[in-house]
């Protein structure tokens, strides 16, 4: 084949479909590939849950039909004694992932972009500094060729495998520790009885001892169905979740059937520190682009498909895609998602050392509400309240160490959102920028050992 295009998309999951279809709406000839079959194409083992939000951020249309197992009011969250939780109210939709991928690489190919499915992009094709293309392997026909493009995108997912496969001295080839993700096993599993604080909603359990360093959930998906799955932070000692689910999680309900399993891994952590270089970029779960405090990555991807796409556009209408070219990216993302994400880290980083007594301690006391959550969800900063609640000294005598360190997270946060939201404007800039960055979260971590 050996075809030229402006773009080439490594990845057909929400962050390459939407990013295919924004950047072939515009005009450019963009070519998807995906190692799936084409009617496979939107599967993955994931929470299905995203808020409602999300679709008029990025401006396309809301699921509709079969791409909806179900609506969630809220999300609530469960302190370890499951006795006490708070609420965060608003609207999300449980999606039936599939028929949901299917419809974004319809629109994709209405748009005009090429579907290569059955094709596995395994290596980037790179001349001096610059990457030019991939080299395709076509998994029915059994070759393999080469396919060039101004601008190549890896949304390979959590693997990043074209940005990772690049010259290590790269910038953009930073691989995270493997703290900075989690391992998940879930099932899709059809009850006798939906228990009834879970229906209608989007629930989270935190209990350290089950789920270390993160979390189980039961979402209801509408029916007698649940999407129940553990994820636990990959870290050595931690369980294997598959072990964990079935010892702790199945027992508590009553099966009629499983619908679907399987597990994986996923980011939770701020997105890697530079995202481009020239004529490459990344998105999705390739630039860790999810929530840190509940792994949602639905939402996160398609925000940095946006940002992608209207960069790529604006730099090859300027015949500039370098990675000056491409830098706007990064700003772009940030004000979308990116800052945000940075502060949520931290405080990631924060929960994940607590014990049981001390997350019971912090939901049965009040000293963090729903409403406290949503702010935080939506800022990526410790909410005003839980500063005022704390500073008035509400149930200090009981559990102060906690509540001063509240106190000093919240600075934490504040400082990773302003650095994030104050990104280099160029790669002049970059290596000061990650130096200051690198010296905050080495400084975060110093702290958090001395507790």
């Amino acid at each position: 084949m050996g075809e030229s295009y402006d773009a080439l998309v490594a990845g057909a999951g929400t962050a390459g479909a939407t990013a295919a279809y924004f950047m072939a709406r515009e005009g450019l000839k963009v070519a998807l590939i995906d190692m799936k079959p084409r009617e496979q194409i939107g599967l993955k083992v994931c929470g299905d849950a995203i808020d409602v939000r999300h679709f008029d951020r990025v401006g396309i249309p809301h699921p509709r039909g079969q791409e909806i197992d179900g609506k969630f009011e809220g999300v609530k969250v469960f302190a370890p004694s499951e006795r006490d939780y708070f609420v965060v109210e608003g609207e999300g939709y449980a999606l039936n992932r599939h028929a949901f991928g299917q419809r974004l690489l319809k629109m994709a190919e209405q748009a005009g972009v090429e579907v290569l499915a059955q094709h596995h992009a395994f290596r980037p094709i790179v001349e001096g500094s610059r990457v030019v293309g991939v080299e395709v392997k076509d998994l029915k026909g059994r070759r393999i060729y080469e396919l060039r493009a101004k601008v190549t995108v890896d949304a390979t997912g959590v693997s990043a495998k074209l940005r990772t496969s690049l010259p290590s001295e790269w910038w953009v080839s930073y691989k995270p520790p493997h703290e900075d993700f989690y391992s998940a096993f879930r099932e899709i599993i059809e009850v006798e009885e939906v228990p009834e604080r879970e229906r209608g909603y989007a629930v989270i359990y935190l209990n350290m001892d089950i789920a270390p360093g993160g979390y189980w959930w039961a979402f209801h998906k509408g029916g007698d169905l649940i999407n129940l799955g553990i994820g636990v932070q990959w870290k050595e000692g931690n369980p294997n979740p598959k072990f964990a689910y079935n010892e702790n999680l199945r027992p508590r309900y009553k099966i009629r059937r499983v619908i679907h399993s399987g597990g994986g891994i996923g980011p939770s952590r701020k997105p890697v520190p530079c995202m481009v270089w020239n004529g490459f970029m990344a998105l999705g779960d390739a630039i860790c682009a999810a929530n840190p405090i509940h792994g949602g990555g639905i939402g996160p991807s398609m925000l940095s498909a946006k940002a992608a796409a209207e960069t790529v556009l604006e730099a090859l209408s300027a015949d500039d895609p370098s990675m000056s070219g491409l830098w706007g990216y990064h700003k772009r993302y940030h004000e979308l998602y990116g800052a945000k994400q940075a502060g949520l880290d931290v405080l990631r980083m924060y929960l994940q050392r607590l014990t049981n007594d001390d997350l019971n301690f912090i939901i049965s006391s009040g000293v963090i509400s729903g409403k406290d959550v949503y702010e935080i969800g939506t800022k990526g900063k410790l909410a005003s309240e839980v500063v005022s609640k704390v500073t008035s000294g509400l149930k200090l005598l009981r559990r102060p160490s906690i509540l001063r360190q509240l106190l000093k997270v919240k600075e934490y946060m504040d400082r990773a959102v302003e650095l994030y939201a104050n990104y280099p404007e160029s790669p002049d800039d970059f290596e000061r920028w990650l130096a200051e960055e690198q010296r905050l979260f080495d400084e975060y971590r110093s702290w958090l050992a001395s507790l």
